[in-house]
């Protein structure tokens, strides 16, 4: 008995150290992937007094905590609970800083204080994504001896990456990833790296390393234990074509994506027989097509336009057993997927997990062999070529395919309702494709773990009941474009989890029920899109649109006053424009970069005060409403939105001085057309050095155009002064403009002659292709009024780019016509009419290519129509009328197009479409005596029948009238018939078009 009681004591202490080990073990072990890292909350540990006091010199270099992330470091408490710090359990001492900013902006602001090195026990430091303002990374990092992870990624540092920080032997994960550092070239020494032995994860994102890639990778071939490289966009041309000794054995994750290599021969890519993570894509062997002749201080938007990697996929990769990630998009492939299915054949179809083949210019049906990568969980075959229509194969993948992104294609017919049938699918994008047909309750029966559906841009109906529930919580729908009306989707009642939601052009009338105005203000979060639907009724005041990102409510039919929205978030949109919101303008708030579109509603009262107390608004649009009043002065040193549109209201009075009096100012859109402001060409515009877009027309302003237009608004590229009251000469300095390309002087009293210097606008000298750049201040949603092709059109935002226009018509502008402006070889428009100009037409403007518009019409030019205008093949509007021209109209290519005689009359000119024959020297045939005669004679004819004419109309017309007028009975006997023959045609045309409607309407 006794020998069992000292064995079950024994039994109880091995227990006991078993599970005192354990509990040893699992707190011991590091948040960060290393030991004896803890949260220090156990009341036993205190930090070091000295490493207390190095945290509080460190604090003091900080300039900027913005989250108030430091608010815990109280010199009160124990700083190993303070928030960042961790410390060793046992010891005390601080093993680690975690100071990463999880914020969108940058948080800490400061210096990396060298008082950390009395922290000798570090051996995780993460300053990710903070400010450090430019400087170099301090050199006393190397001197961290226990360091196994670094990282300073997105923290501003530049100039050279210290080799010191090969002395760093112990550290398993480096990244340095979007720093500004000093470009590597080909002579750049990375042979420090080789003494890193320890490392295993190399992060450089983003760090330009240029053409020094064969020593980097020798380099890095050196480290025995490193299992991840990523080098993406990193400006690499190149990487070797052969490693001597490859030494890559423990590999798994290679991430080359947005280099310009060419991978053609690198054949030991894809002999890495560890990987399991490779990304090739977006290598473009050439740039961009962005850059031109000229630099300029904008952003551009548009295609991408490179030379395609074209790759030839090697079917070694098919033996790459563990790879389970492959992304070669943005390749031109140049094998078939037919032959892919070739390379795929290999045990990667039993491994792979995510395959990525995005704009790779894959084209055809969808093949087969993909149904058969059995655990594949990810497919991205979006911006491709592919035809045919969506495979019912992908049924096969039901137990393994989370995510199906076919978007961007050329996919017809309908949507197989085998796609209901995958179980594990959590993300499906078909949208931008040319599916039709119904979609119904079978195509959703088993997606349980549906979260994101996404078929907008398709001619798709939605055809379920009214009571049906879907099996799904969805958090993103979009099915933009497709047929959902007319009445509002009840189902959406049970999607309680929805966060982003995009219905436009959906057929939707009527009100919106309260459930989902309720939905709305407790789930939606993130974006709501409702526009280009005839939805009706006011929006609750109850509702507050707290912290959307994105509200679009546009073109639809909604009246009464604005509905509340208040978002802190960074970069948030509001569009309600075009409805029938009425009243003054309040109960908007915002946080940075903020968006309000509120352009044609019935919006009244004045122009809203809060413009000048918005720091983070950046674009304004009430545009086509009915505000008066002045606009608000906000003062010195204010700031406007940078981008502010209140054209076409009834606003009155003058610019304000402070309109740009903040030295900084970064207005880049003013327009303030047609309302009625006045006075001179305001002069507070001499600070808004950013502006890029400014329109004056259709007010009432006076005075000269100052000089100082062309110097210190150097940045326009637009600017409209038409229809004011401005006079004297066209300053000359505006021809310093180099960015400009639309200059709208038209409607005027300028005078004296057109400046000579007019022909040296750089933009206008290069093809509309050649720039091609779309400043992103003008709103792709709004378009913008423009005399162009001899009428006023409406241009959106991609339109205007290319457009090179000059407009001077109707002023009183004389002299010649300059012979300069043949120098701008990009014009489209050149509009001269309307005014006193002389001479001849130069020969010149032939060389103006581009030209798709001229008009000189009205002014006292002499002279013959040059022969050269022959050769502007792309001329579709054109006229000389009303000047004193003679001499014979030129033939061939555009002007054989030219059939209307009006453009030409006024002059003394001959030739088709003219009636007057051209003589042999080319002058217009002059008429004998008797040719004169007969036309007298002619003349004569038609006065007589348009005397007769009118003495019969006259008759006829008091014979009816005049009985009507002083007869009662018949008066009210003839307009109770006319009231009833118009009642009849007008209950047959809308008892037409109801039945014509209902023809059209889908069941439901």
């Amino acid at each position: 008995m006794a020998t069992m009681f000292v064995l079950l004591l024994l039994v109880v202490q091995v227990v006991g150290l078993i599970t005192s080990i354990s509990c040893t073990t699992s707190t011991s072990s590091s948040a960060f992937g290393t030991p004896d890292l803890v949260p220090s909350t156990s009341t036993t540990t205190v930090c070091k007094e000295a490493e207390r006091i190095a945290l509080v010199e460190y604090k003091k270099q900080i300039i900027k905590d913005p989250s108030n992330m430091l608010s815990s470091w109280d010199q009160g408490r124990d700083c190993c609970s303070w928030e960042g710090v961790r410390c060793d359990n046992r010891t005390g001492n601080i093993v680690g800083l975690d100071l990463r900013c999880p914020y969108d902006l940058l948080c800490l602001g400061g210096e990396i204080s060298p008082s950390l090195l009395r922290l000798q026990h570090l051996n995780h430091i993460d300053f990710s994504r903070n400010d450090f303002y430019g400087a170099r990374i301090p050199s006393f990092i190397s001197q961290f001896k226990e360091l196994r992870y670094l990282n300073l990624s997105g923290t501003n540092f530049m100039g050279p990456i210290p080799t010191s920080l090969g002395n760093l032997s112990n550290l398993q994960t480096l990244d340095l990833s979007d720093n500004d550092f000093d470009p590597y070239n080909e002579s750049s020494d990375h042979q420090w790296l080789s003494h890193l032995t320890s490392l295993q994860h190399f992060v450089m994102n983003g760090v330009n390393f240029g053409n020094s890639s064969r020593s980097l990778f020798l380099a890095l071939n050196k480290l025995p234990s490193i299992k991840e490289i990523s080098l993406s966009n990193c400006e690499l041309e190149s990487i070797p074509l052969s490693i001597p000794h490859l030494n890559f054995s423990t590999l798994s994750i290679l991430d080359l994506f947005g280099n310009h290599i060419n991978f053609s021969g690198c054949s030991w890519v894809f002999n890495l027989k560890t990987l399991e993570y490779l990304d090739l894509s977006f290598n473009l062997l050439q740039y961009p097509e962005f850059t031109t002749f000229l630099t300029y201080p904008f952003s551009f938007s548009g295609e991408i336009r490179g030379e395609l990697n074209k790759m030839s996929i090697s079917e070694s990769i098919g033996s790459l057993c563990g790879l389970e990630t492959l992304d070669l998009s943005w390749l031109n492939i140049t094998q078939g997927l037919v032959e892919l299915g070739v390379v795929f054949s290999g045990c990667l179809m039993d491994s792979l997990t995510h395959l990525h083949l995005r704009h790779a210019h894959l084209e055809g049906d969808i093949p087969d062999w993909m149904g058969d990568i059995k655990n594949l969980k990810v497919l991205d075959l979006s911006d491709n070529l592919l035809s045919g229509s969506v495979p019912s194969f992908l049924v096969r993948l039901s137990s393994s395919l989370e995510k199906l992104l076919l978007l961007k294609n050329e996919l017809k017919g309908t949507i197989p309702k085998e796609i209901g049938e995958l179980e594990e699918l959590v993300h499906l994008d078909l949208s931008g494709n040319q599916l039709s047909g119904v979609v119904s309750e079978a195509h959703f029966a088993q997606l349980k773990k549906l979260e994101i559906l996404d078929v907008s841009g398709n001619s798709l109906v939605f055809n379920v009941s009214s009571n049906w529930v879907p099996p799904f919580l969805l958090e993103e729908l979009r099915i933009r474009s497709c047929s959902v009306g007319p009445g509002f989707p009840t189902w959406l009642r049970t999607q309680h989890k929805l966060n982003s939601l995009d219905m436009s052009y959906t057929g939707i009338t009527g009100t919106i029920p309260d459930w989902f105005w309720n939905l709305t203000t407790h789930n939606l979060t993130s974006n709501l899109l409702l526009s280009h639907n005839q939805i009706e009724g006011m929006i609750p005041k109850s509702l507050n649109f707290t912290n959307m990102d994105y509200l679009d409510l546009s073109s639809n039919r909604f009246e009464g006053p604005l509905p509340e929205f208040h978002s802190s978030k960074f970069n948030s949109i509001l569009d309600l424009s075009n409805n029938s919101f009425s009243g003054p303008i309040e109960n908007i708030s915002s946080g940075a970069q903020f968006e309000i579109y509120l352009s044609r509603n019935q919006l009244n009262g004045n122009v809203p005060s809060w413009l000048c107390q918005r720091n983070g608004l950046s674009v304004i649009d009430i545009s086509e409403n009915h505000l008066s009043g002045e606009l608000p002065d906000c003062g010195v040193n204010s700031s406007i939105p940078k981008n502010l549109n209140l054209a076409y209201n009834n606003i009155f009075g003058s610019i304000p001085e402070s309109i740009c009096s903040d030295p900084i100012s970064s207005v880049q859109s003013l327009q303030l057309n047609h309302n009625k402001l006045s006075g001179e060409f305001p002069h507070s515009l001499k600070n808004c050095s950013q502006l890029l877009v400014l329109d004056l027309s259709d007010n009432n302003f006076t005075g000269s155009i100052p000089f100082w237009v062309g110097v210190n608004l150097s940045n326009l590229f637009l600017l409209k002064l038409r229809s004011n009251s401005f006079i004297d000469h066209i300053p000359p300095e505006i021809s310093q403009l180099k960015y400009l390309q639309i200059l709208d002087l038209s409607n005027n009293n300028l005078s004296r002659s057109i400046p000579t210097s007019l022909g040296n606008f750089t933009a206008m000298q290069m093809s509309p292709m050649a720039t091609g750049w779309v400043p992103l201040i003008i709103d792709s949603r709004e378009a913008m009024p423009l005399s162009f092709r001899g009428r006023q059109d409406n241009y959106t935002n991609s339109d205007l780019s290319f457009v090179k226009s000059i407009d001077l018509s109707n002023n009183d502008l004389s002299g010649l016509i300059p012979e300069e402006l043949a120098s701008l070889y990009g014009l489209q428009s050149l509009n001269l009419s309307g005014n006193q100009l002389e001479g001849e037409i130069p020969n010149k403007l032939g060389r103006l290519k581009q030209l798709e518009s001229l008009d000189l019409s009205i002014n006292k030019l002499l002279g013959t129509i040059p022969s050269t205008f022959s050769n502007l093949t792309f001329l579709n509007h054109f006229n000389v009328s009303h000047n004193n021209l003679s001499g014979r109209i030129p033939s061939g290519n555009q002007f054989n197009t030219f059939v209307d005689p009006s453009i030409y009359i006024g002059n003394h000119l001959c030739g088709s479409p003219l009636i007057e024959k051209c003589t042999e020297d080319g002058g217009a045939s002059r008429k004998g005596p008797s040719d004169q005669e007969d036309e007298d004679n002619e003349d004569n004819e038609m006065i007589w029948l348009y005397i007769g004419s009118l003495s019969g109309f006259a008759a006829g017309f008091w014979t009816v009238w005049g009985v009507l007028v002083f007869k009662k009975k018949w008066r009210h006997a003839y307009f109770s018939r006319t009231d009833n023959i118009s009642d009849n045609i007008y209950v047959y045309v809308v008892v037409s078009l109801r039945r014509m409607k209902n023809k059209m309407m889908p069941n439901y």
